[in-house]
This record gives C-alpha cells, structure tokens and sequence, in this order.
C-alpha cells in the first residue's frame, strides 16, 4: 500500500512538472500609429492602488513590499530596454511635460501572487508557483502625451525548478541546494520575466514599422507558447 501511494505521489508531482513552466506571457491590447523610433523611455512606477496582493504581508510590511515590487520591475524595465533598444531611465509624473521624442511607460499590477515558498523549496516545477499580472500603457511624449498610443497586459509566475523532494536524493547538500533553488526562484524572477516580455513588446511595434533589424526583434510570448521553460 505504501509503495503505490508512494507511485501515485511521484505520477502527481510529475505531472505537475509538464504542465507548470515558469514563464510570462503578452496579450495585446490596443495600438495605434506613432511616427518615430523614441530617443529615451521614462519608466514609471505601476500602481500598486487596485491590485489583489496575496502575500504574507500586512500593514506597513505590505506597504514596505509593495515599494520594493514597484522599484524592482521599474529597475529591471529601465536596465531591459537600455540594453536591447533605446536608452530608458526611472522617470517622474514630471517627465510627462516634456514635449521631446520620447515615450513614457507606465502601468499597474493586478495580481500579485506570492504562492508558497516551502512548496516551492520542498517540491518545486510549480507547487506553491508565484504569478505577477500587469496592465501596461505607452504614451509618445512628442505626439500625444494625453492618450496611449500602445496598452496590453502581461501575465505569468514561477515554480518550474525542481525541489528538493524531486532531487531523488538523500544527500543533505544537495538536498539544501534544491531547498535553496525552488525558493530563490519567486516574485523576483517573474519581475524579471515581465521587464523581459515588456521589453519585447516594444520591440514587436518597433521591428514592424522598420525602426530595428531582425536582429533587434524579440519575439513576444504568447500564452499557448509551449517553449517558455
């Protein structure tokens, strides 16, 4: 009896290894024709106001966490787009007055789910898998600061890496290392994940008008992609 209900554990967790990729996917919203290639980006925080935050974290830890999400994906969208396409800088509502060839990204979070690090570091590819979704909105400063040109949303989370219960090891190292693995592994790689499929979204409206090369086009995930390991 113990060893089929063993069998039937691992059959799950297997399971849950093919289907639980970790990945961030696109879904396009609206666009509409702008005129140039941008010199700079501003990146503003995204609201953190209508969000469904579930996190461990309540009163002024969920105030402090909300800060640290804001000011981690604005990071890592500014350091994305300056190394892939154009020169892209943390900005201010006070960057919207200026009338330069320049566009303005901002946006909000609309879910935000921390899922369960001990799943995570115990069992991992995709038990206890985090999720990050976001509404994104572009503005051309140049032509028409009041009104998007670009918006679409982004979605996706982690929880691929193996755990430490699926290292089929009794190695207390290499135990602790697959604890470690499935729980660095959380919100800040999906942050990570969505400045990337950001980052291609521009990318797509650039290439399409002949602003970049082929080579500067990434390719935007979308959500039935099957090769977003």
């Amino acid at each position: 009896m113990a060893n089929a209900m063993t069998k039937a554990a691992l059959a799950l967790l297997l399971t849950l290894a093919l289907v639980s990729c970790a990945s961030v996917s696109v879904e396009d919203g609206t666009e509409r024709v702008t005129q140039k290639m941008p010199e700079i980006i501003y990146v503003l925080d995204f609201s953190t106001a209508h969000a469904d935050f579930q996190v461990d974290r309540t009163g002024g830890d969920l105030i402090e966490f909300k800060k640290n999400l804001q000011l981690m994906l604005k990071t890592a969208m500014a350091a994305d787009l300056t190394d892939r396409l154009v020169p892209a800088v943390a900005g201010t509502k006070a960057d919207w007055s200026r009338h330069q060839n320049a566009w303005l990204v901002r946006g909000e979070f609309t879910t935000v789910k921390q899922g369960s690090r001990l799943l995570r570091s115990a069992i991992g590819f995709g038990a206890g898998g985090t999720k990050i979704e976001t509404r994104v909105e572009v503005y051309d400063l140049a032509q028409d600061p009041g009104t998007p040109f670009l918006t679409f949303t982004t979605t996706g989370g982690s929880g691929a890496e193996p755990g430490a219960i699926l290292a089929f090891t009794t190695d207390p190292l290499q135990l602790a290392i697959g604890g470690v693995s499935g729980a660095a592994h959380g919100l800040s790689e999906d942050t990570k994940r969505t400045a990337r499929e950001i980052t291609a979204k521009f990318s797509d409206y650039m290439y399409n008008r002949g602003w970049i090369s082929g080579d500067q086009w990434i390719k935007p995930k979308r959500e039935n992609d099957t090769d977003s390991w």
